[in-house]
């Protein structure tokens, strides 16, 4: 079955009812997957052109009730735009790779794919977090108050020491990373009620208002979550008139 008619089926099931706009639809892992936050975050920022070209969008995470209120309420998203499922039950019959599943803890599996076993890119992503991108954008304006956990102890401005220039400077992703790190860890129960889950890859998946699929990425390793990770949404400017 095609990736539009299993998604279709999956609203209906679920009596979600979608426009006849354009659909983007983010399918997640976890909700404490890495991907999740950076995607969302992404997503977050780019909310006004999306619905200025008419495309809503749907993210469809792993997780409870309490981990998409938690999940949204941190990157900013509005909860009407993510669903929460309980299984990767969508995931298997979309064929989105699962990760690393060796028989051993979850969690160390996903340590282990953060080493880039069974993850292709994912040291090289993680080193383009410390060593910043001149073609990827800035994340933290100047003014900005950088919050590690409850502490505010850095500003965005710090960054203008490598470039006052819209580029992704060194060592800015890295720590949007860890602040990401720190809110997944200080509230674990609540983003992770079934840890078997944690490896899951997801899909970016667009339809047309004729229902037509226009793009489809599925990723395979850690820190992959698009096919352009310097500018993620990219591929939609080949859809927006």
């Amino acid at each position: 079955m095609e990736c539009k008619n299993i998604l279709n089926e999956f609203f209906v099931e679920n009596k979600i009812f979608l426009s006849k706009r354009k659909r983007l639809f983010v399918i997640l892992g976890s909700f404490a997957d890495f991907d999740s936050f950076e995607y969302a975050q992404e997503l977050s920022s780019q909310v006004g052109r999306l619905s200025e070209n008419s495309i809503d969008f749907i993210i469809i995470g792993i997780g409870s009730k309490k981990s998409k209120e938690s999940f949204c309420r941190f990157t900013k998203l509005n909860v009407q735009n993510v669903i929460s499922v309980s299984n990767a039950d969508l995931h298997r019959k979309l064929n989105l790779n699962t990760g690393l599943f060796w028989p051993i803890p979850a969690a160390l599996n996903l340590l282990i794919m953060c080493a880039g076993v069974n993850s292709r890119g994912t040291i090289k992503e993680v080193l383009r977090g410390y060593l910043g991108d001149n073609t990827g954008h800035k994340i933290f304006s100047s003014d900005e108050n950088i919050k590690l956990g409850q502490f505010s102890l850095l500003k965005g401005k710090m960054f203008n020491i490598f470039s006052d220039k819209n580029v992704l400077r060194p060592f800015e992703l890295a720590t949007r990373r860890l602040i990401n790190m720190i809110e997944i860890l200080s509230n674990w129960n609540t983003y992770v009620p079934d840890i078997s889950f944690l490896t899951q890859r997801g899909a970016t998946i667009l339809i047309s208002e004729k229902d037509e699929l226009l793009y489809i990425y599925k990723p395979e390793s850690l820190l992959g979550y698009s096919s352009s990770m310097n500018n993620p949404l990219s591929f939609l400017d080949d859809f927006i008139n």
